[in-house]
């Protein structure tokens, strides 16, 4: 096998990390007819469907925010993920679980917490990329379409440049942006 084909199997990651290790999953809801939606899911070390969620949220034609869900109970939400895909166990000292669970009350904010939070939002979420009829591009200028999905993959260059991320996590991520 190639380079190209071992990046595009997803990471092989063991049911049980090391220990105080947290599993980072990418959260993949349905996006149909457009492209699907991406975000970071870090759980808890308690239970499996309560985390936090730290995604882009918001659409091409108005841009989008920076997010983070946190104490988000999957399991209790009516948007459900289509696909939960483990990434990565990721070393315990890049994350603060009191403080990314907001001692276990629900809470949206965009204020990261700890290092892996601080990672990601380093990279700058999407502007608007849609342009209307009024306020179109000269023709032939090609207009490159930012959204969530290219912000995982640019946050995971950036995991991996702080070094909390491996390089095959971001190489999967690149494969498979729709």
């Amino acid at each position: 096998m190639g380079p190209t084909s071992l990046a595009s199997q997803p990471p092989r990651v063991a049911p049980n990390g090391p220990v105080g290790a947290f599993m980072v999953e990418l959260l993949v809801f349905n996006g149909s007819p457009f492209k699907d939606h991406w975000g970071y899911w870090v759980r808890s070390h308690a239970n499996p469907d309560v985390g936090v969620e730290l995604h882009a949220t918001g659409d091409v034609r108005n841009g989008f925010a920076f997010e983070i869900k946190r104490s988000y109970d999957l399991k209790k939400n009516g948007n459900q993920p289509t696909t939960r895909l483990p990434l990565q166990w990721v070393d315990g000292r890049y994350f603060d679980e009191e403080a990314m669970l907001n001692n276990g009350v629900e809470k949206f904010d965009n204020v990261p917490v700890c290092d892996f939070e601080k990672s990601a939002s380093q990279v700058e979420v999407p502007g608007p990329s849609l342009n209307s009829a009024s306020n179109a591009v000269a023709p032939g200028r090609r207009i490159t379409m930012r959204d969530c999905q290219t912000w995982i993959v640019e946050s995971a260059d950036q995991l991996v440049k702080d070094n909390i991320f491996n390089q095959d996590v971001a190489a999967y991520l690149h494969t498979i942006v729709q």
